[in-house]
């Protein structure tokens, strides 16, 4: 393992370095889904993230939280908020092969809008100035005829896990690309060589195009110590390389609206 992990923190630092020779800069954000009430890996995540100056985005589930998950963040302002769906439940049919989704093919499109809706005052009124206007869609997925209405309800943005953006013009899009968790069977670290692997391939893209950030995405109630351990090692080496920087879904979309 400390074999693996050497190796991937050297690939880091060669792939750094070849953009940093050609005077680039390298963006990462990170994302971090499911979050509702203030448990132990929670306050870890917000506690690592801030200990190395990193923005983190927490997907925050509407039904599900209350008052003590802002008053929490108060203390943690490198913490911005975005819309985790509604109450985060299945609404496909798994037993005929669908893929989970809150809000899938299977919604009413006025009946969606109207959770969607509330979801998001009750997140704005809780958070204020730390909120903002991102659905990121349970499972990642959303009928596109829903997102196409979006901003009827006040919600300019989303993020979903995917390498290219769906052709939503009137919302603006932050894409996560490498999840460090492994689902099928037992939750786990994906492991330092599949890591590598997939940095590899968003950082051949970034070669070609260095502009779009590249998202980390995680799930801090399903982590275990290798999903910490990688995410220590992954601020340590990319804050101390001059060709790395991360951002806060706040700049990433004021970015967007500049382009």
């Amino acid at each position: 393992m400390k074999a693996d992990k050497q190796a991937f923190l050297s690939f880091l630092q060669e792939q750094l370095d070849w953009f940093g020779e050609r005077n680039c800069t390298l963006s990462f954000w990170l994302r971090d889904d499911d979050a509702a009430l203030v448990k132990p890996k929670l306050e870890q995540l917000c506690t690592l993230t801030a200990h190395h100056n990193i923005p983190l985005c927490l997907a925050v589930i509407p039904k599900q939280v209350g008052e003590e998950l802002p008053a929490y963040l108060k203390a943690f302002p490198q913490v911005s908020v975005a819309q985790h769906g509604w109450q985060h439940i299945n609404h496909q049919q798994k037993s005929i092969g669908e893929k989970a989704a809150e809000f899938g093919t299977r919604r009413d499109i006025p009946d969606a809008l109207g959770e969607l809706e509330k979801g998001r005052a009750k997140l704005e009124a809780l958070f204020a100035e730390t909120f903002l206007p991102f659905l990121v869609p349970p499972w990642n997925r959303i009928d596109s005829a829903l997102a196409q209405q979006l901003p009827k309800v006040s919600i300019t943005g989303i993020s979903t896990f995917n390498w290219t953006a769906a052709r939503y013009p009137a919302l603006l899009q932050v894409q996560s690309h490498i999840d460090i968790i492994k689902w099928k069977k037992q939750k786990r670290f994906i492991g330092w060589q599949a890591a590598q692997d997939r940095f590899a391939l968003q950082m051949a893209r970034r070669k070609a195009s260095p502009f779009e950030p590249i998202g980390i995405l995680t799930h801090h109630l399903d982590h275990d110590d290798g999903c910490w351990g990688f995410l220590e090692a992954l601020f340590a080496a990319t804050n101390d390389h001059p060709a790395a920087r991360w951002q806060s879904l706040k700049e990433l979309a004021y970015r967007n609206l500049s382009d």
